[in-house]
């Protein structure tokens, strides 16, 4: 087969999480062009062939439907240049929504497949504006050649339950891409004090506020290290918090993957819990500090009744919480010892490393899933 022709229409050409798809799409053979907004045009990635269709502004969702709707006049107008492609792969809903007015110009029916990697908490809310949004979304895939998703509960609560559609799905996980897998788990010195890693998207206050009261309680034999970005508009008081409690050190963002080995050397526990979006999202997200995490060999953290927890329970490892109350979490790390937490790292490491990094053969199979569902031979 030849080498499949890719669109990929994104929201924001400068995010770190395109660039990452777009490598992992031309390493399983494929030719790829991106297409989309952006939102710092100063980042703008060096992509061999990159549309700018204009720029977003981050939380600003009318100027966004005010944006997408004016490209989506422009296009109508004009015959894109996308006469060789193959399929196009559609990054969020206004995205999918351009790339099926793309389609009205194209000469030839190209399957489109939507990439829906969480669900905003705007589409199952309440009133005129998020019922509008699901029966956009509902009729575009009606539309859709599938979906790729990256959590099995994304299909069962949301896809099935919420819209009430079903096409194929793909799963592709949020799996380390760029870097090998580790053999073994990264060296650690033994505790106490036993070190959590919080990396990642930070806007989980509650979980900020669980591990100051864990660490407070703890008194110096529980220390938390943070790294990666702070929603502030989320946890506004994340900087006092933090400099009122000597056992929490914030180190700031990080490069992926080139940190990674760095960021989780020395971690005992990979705090996996986030409730930002409880009950929704974040109930049936797979995140990536899960991935990065098990790749180190770190031992996770999850609360046991959400789709993070599922994971590891099938997976065989981790501390998983079914209280999280700060008093009980203390006790759990608190009692315990040396040559149980050996038991818990010693599982992490029986788990086969391609789980939690995309090697050559995991591109290849999502590559083969992509074909399949576009019809491609």
């Amino acid at each position: 087969m030849k080498r499949p022709n890719i669109q990929y229409f994104v929201h924001d050409l400068a995010d770190a999480a395109v660039k990452r798809r777009v490598e992992m799409l031309n390493l399983s053979g494929a030719d790829v062009g991106v297409t989309g907004f952006v939102r710092d045009p100063t980042r703008l990635p060096s992509f061999s062939s990159m549309t700018v269709l204009g720029q977003t502004h981050n939380a600003r969702f009318l100027h966004r439907i005010v944006a997408v709707s004016m490209q989506a006049f422009a296009l109508l107008l004009r015959r894109p240049k996308m006469h060789l492609t193959d399929v196009i792969i559609a990054r969020n809903l206004e995205m999918l929504l351009l790339a099926h007015v793309v389609r009205l110009r194209l000469p030839v029916r190209v399957p489109i497949i939507y990439e829906c990697l969480d669900v905003h908490r705007l589409m199952l809310g309440k009133g005129l504006l998020p019922a509008l949004l699901l029966r956009l979304e509902r009729t575009l895939l009606g539309a859709s050649a599938g979906v790729i998703t990256s959590s099995p509960a994304y299909v069962s609560e949301y896809f099935h339950s919420v819209v009430g559609i079903s096409v194929p799905f793909i799963l592709v996980e949020n799996q380390v891409f760029g870097i090998p897998p580790i053999p073994s788990p990264l060296s650690l010195e033994p505790g106490p004090p036993w070190v959590i890693a919080w990396n990642g998207a930070i806007r989980c206050s509650k979980s900020l506020n669980i591990l100051q009261r864990v660490t407070t309680l703890a008194n110096g034999s529980i220390r938390v290290v943070i790294n990666g970005t702070v929603s502030y508009d989320q946890i506004p008081d994340f900087d006092s918090v933090v400099k009122a409690s000597p056992w929490i050190d914030f180190r700031g963002p990080y490069r992926y993957p080139e940190d990674l080995d760095q960021i989780y050397a020395g971690a005992h526990f990979n705090w996996t819990i986030d409730m930002f979006w409880e009950g929704q999202n974040s109930t049936w997200a797979l995140a990536n500090r899960i991935y990065e995490g098990g790749r180190a060999g770190v031992v996770p953290i999850a609360q046991s009744s959400v789709e993070t927890g599922r994971y590891y329970q099938h997976l065989g490892i981790g501390i998983l919480l079914d209280d999280l109350d700060p008093e009980s979490i203390h006790g759990r790390l608190a009692s315990l010892s040396m040559i149980e937490f050996t038991h818990l790292r010693d599982a992490c490491s029986r788990v086969s490393p391609e789980t939690w990094t995309m090697t050559q053969q995991g591109a290849n199979s999502v590559m083969q899933q992509i074909c399949a569902v576009a019809g491609l031979s």
